[in-house]
């Protein structure tokens, strides 16, 4: 898949709400036109205040301030995975224009702000409601969802908040084309970039103001292929960021991964779902993300599968 025309039109994405658990779209068919899509807009809850999530974005890859200036939000280059574990902390890409920060929940009171720390934790209960959400509206039994979703609903699995930095200094492509590897994705972005593809063309997904992007990932697309409701996990990329003029600020953005759980002891790994004959195993997800990253973040590849 490479770089296509974008349409002439802009395509329209789906938006929606939570209420009372339950999805609530402005269009009559948009969860399933959303389902489709694998992108639609969500309306950020009240009451959930940003500002912490935004500063670190626009600051974790700082140096410290000093004893007089200290400020929290930044000198975190030395949270490394040596010190926190594989696909952990900082990270400075070569081929992309990104430098990125990857945590874990078990690190966010340790690491984070504490005030950065309950907003991923916001975010994390969030993201959860909507793959409860979704998964009501599936042909798979509620007493399947914890196995069936690598147990990604409880605290075994695997919630990460990671921040992008995109250095438009850097002549290097945005972010390479991928797919997230898990369930839901929540994202947060001010600034235009982000594009998916389908049917063959690239289509911009701008952030509308006070909605959150939300995509699906490849566990629920491989749970669901075989199902009357499939769900679509969609290739998507950031373009080069340029230089801007007048000193334009760079572009960052935060998102909260939902994945399956990476104990083995827990759930072996990936499963589908096939009506009358239940859950078959498909791969284990260690290995999958390792080669979703791997092939991600790699100069000739792309984070497909």
């Amino acid at each position: 898949m490479t770089g296509t025309a974008h349409p002439t039109a802009p395509r329209l994405w789906q938006r929606a709400r939570l209420h009372d658990g339950r999805l609530e779209f402005t269009t009559p068919d948009g969860l399933e036109q959303a389902l489709r899509d694998g992108f639609f807009h969500l309306d950020r809850p009240a009451g959930l205040d940003l500002t912490p999530g935004d500063r670190f974005a626009r600051s974790f890859y700082l140096p410290a301030g000093d004893r007089t200036h200290h400020d929290p939000y930044r000198g975190f280059r030395h949270w490394t995975a040596e010190r926190l574990g594989p696909h952990q902390g900082y990270y400075c890409r070569d081929a992309d224009q990104t430098e990125q920060f990857f945590l874990e929940k078990r690190w966010w009171n340790t690491v984070y702000p504490p005030a950065l720390a309950h907003q991923a934790t916001a975010m994390r209960d969030l993201a959860l409601d909507v793959l409860r959400a979704v998964l009501t509206h599936l042909d798979l039994p509620r007493d399947l969802w914890d196995e069936a979703t690598g147990h990604a609903l409880t605290a075994h699995g695997t919630h990460t908040l990671t921040f992008n930095h995109f250095r438009p200094d850097v002549p290097r492509r945005g972010l390479n084309i991928h797919k997230d590897s898990g369930w839901v994705t929540v994202l947060r972005s001010t600034e235009p970039g982000l594009e998916a593809e389908r049917d063959g063309a690239w289509h911009p997904v701008d952030p509308l103001p006070g909605t959150f992007i939300v995509n699906f990932g490849c566990a629920l697309e491989i749970l669901t292929r075989a199902t009357a409701t499939p769900v679509a996990a969609v290739a998507h990329r950031v373009v080069r960021q340029p230089p801007g003029p007048g000193g334009k600020p760079d572009r960052f953005s935060y998102a909260l991964f939902v994945d399956s759980t990476l104990d083995d002891s827990v759930s072996p790994g990936l499963f589908r779902y096939e009506p009358g004959t239940g859950l078959h195993l498909e791969t284990g997800f260690g290995r999958f993300l390792d080669e979703i990253l791997h092939n991600t973040y790699r100069p000739d590849g792309t984070g497909l599968y």
